[in-house]
């Protein structure tokens, strides 16, 4: 079968449409990890969380249904990190996963950092995380902690 003119130029525009997407979603994920750092729980709150938000991981499955739930929750995880030393987390890796047009995964290697610029075990973390487009832009509406060894596959 050979492709006409119009159906690759229709196929490069839904591919760098998607591209597109995968780097908005990905540079959220970026201005998360920023806001975070910077410890500022009314940005993450209010522009970079979508309420509700579902967090998993090893322990089970939450739900924060609200600003206040998950501010609640982001104080006792800075309180639980800082006792280990934290002073930054910082990305290694992404890799996007373009799932629609309003929807992607976004998957993160990640260290969190002590003072001394040490890596606190485990050294490397793994982070999926989901994305929706609404009017606002890109918001995390889950996140999923895995381990390093199970990336997703687009």
């Amino acid at each position: 079968m050979r492709l006409g003119k119009r159906e690759i130029l229709v196929g490069l525009v839904l591919l760098f449409g998607q591209l597109a997407h995968a780097d908005d979603a990905s540079a959220k994920i970026y201005e998360y990890f920023g806001v975070f750092n910077d410890k500022d729980l009314e940005q993450i709150t209010n522009n970079i969380y979508a309420m509700p938000l579902l967090v998993g991981g090893g322990e089970g499955h939450l739900v924060w249904n609200d600003a206040e739930s998950a501010t609640n929750s982001l104080r006792n995880t800075y309180k639980e990190i800082e006792s280990r030393g934290w002073k930054a987390s910082v990305i290694d890796n992404t890799k996007t996963c373009t799932l629609s047009a309003n929807l992607a995964l976004v998957d993160v290697k990640f260290s969190r950092m002590n003072g001394e610029g040490k890596a606190i075990p485990p050294e490397i973390r793994t982070t999926l995380y989901v994305l929706k487009k609404t009017a606002e832009g890109w918001r995390i509406i889950a996140f999923f902690g895995h381990g390093s060894a199970h990336r997703p596959s687009c």
